[in-house]
């Protein structure tokens, strides 16, 4: 009777949510970086299931470079196994030496921000980008060549949407395996035939499925919200000095940063204005000459507002003049002739 598929609903939610995440990059990056796809997935394994026992005592925030630190530090990335190619496309990657091949993966396979890649590689930013430029694509005369490291890059990318549908189900077994304590560790390579890397259909499900969609919508939310306290949490300066790495290695010379293309063109001489007026001649010009020779009228103009109410009130029998306040009372000794 075949075993049904391992499940991780005893995980939570948020790392197998995060596994799910990063595990196409990983895988990529391992088999770019040992040149065989079975090697770099059984790497894969070895580290999701390290990482799966490390994770639950770190923040959150420092799972993305914990994991990256255990898969470029993995022993079976060391050294390229027998049988080791790339594809027609990336052929350039297996002159690299392995340090160089590394440091290029984790620009363009894991898409490490340089800062990022220095911290995980354990290096320092001056060897960094001198391995960068050993594995930085070459011209002619032997210059850093920027259309080569554009189209390894996209070349790459390219792999990572290309997975194969039996890879993806592998690696979802890999992962799901990784994170069940009880499950035997990943074996050694072997090839397998793409029938046995196609779930049967007469596998049976697990009966946990319900159960595991709604902790998925779980891990997504807290991962949103997770993103969102890194952009509000962080450093003063973050997003400035990342910035100004990113500026310092397109000034570098390597082609690390696509430079825009530019177009400049100089703009013909200004021409002569078709018509002036002389000043001279710019008062017979005003449109509102009369008013200005007519000084009573440019008064009435001002007032017009205040002369509009007054006709209106006038027409309408409203009073005109301001009332008076306070009246003196009439006394009852008012009109009596007061004369001795």
């Amino acid at each position: 009777m075949t075993d049904p598929t391992p499940t991780a609903s005893s995980a939570p939610p948020a790392l197998a949510a995060f596994l799910r995440g990063v595990e196409r990059r990983g895988a990529l990056f391992a088999q770019l970086q040992c040149g065989d796809a079975e090697h770099g997935d059984v790497a894969l394994a070895t580290v999701m299931r390290t990482f799966s026992e490390q994770a639950p005592d770190r923040a959150m925030a420092d799972w993305p470079r914990r994991f990256w630190q255990l898969l470029m530090a993995a022993p079976a990335l060391q050294r390229e196994p027998s049988g080791a190619r790339w594809p027609t496309p990336l052929e350039h990657l297996g002159t690299l030496a392995s340090a160089d091949r590394r440091a290029l993966l984790s620009r363009l396979a894991a898409g490490l921000p340089e800062d990022e890649a220095v911290e995980v590689l354990g290096t320092d930013l001056t060897h960094y980008r001198a391995a960068l430029a050993a594995a930085c694509p070459q011209d002619a005369d032997g210059q850093p060549d920027a259309a080569g490291w554009r189209s390894l890059a996209e070349a790459i990318q390219q792999q990572m949407r290309d997975l194969a549908p039996e890879r993806l189900a592998r690696l979802a077994r890999l992962r799901e395996r990784a994170l069940r304590p009880d499950a035997a560790p990943p074996r050694a390579p072997r090839r397998e035939s793409p029938s046995a890397a196609i779930p049967s259909r007469d596998t049976p499900r697990p009966e946990t499925s319900t159960r595991w969609r709604r902790w998925a919508v779980v891990a997504i939310v807290l991962a949103c919200a997770g993103g969102l306290a890194v952009t509000f949490l962080a450093p003063p300066g973050w997003s400035g000095r990342m910035g100004e790495s990113l500026d310092q290695v397109g000034e570098s010379g390597l082609g690390l940063a696509e430079e825009p293309d530019i177009q400049q063109e100089a703009l013909d001489a200004a021409e002569a204005p078709a018509a002036t007026v002389a000043p001279e001649d710019a008062l017979p010009s005003h449109p509102d000459l009369a008013l200005l020779l007519d000084p009573e009228s440019e008064s009435l103009s001002g007032d017009a507002a205040f002369l509009a109410w007054y006709l209106a009130a006038r027409d309408q029998g409203a009073p005109t003049e301001p009332a008076t306040t306070n009246p003196e009372p009439v006394t009852q000794e008012e009109g009596r002739d007061t004369t001795f």
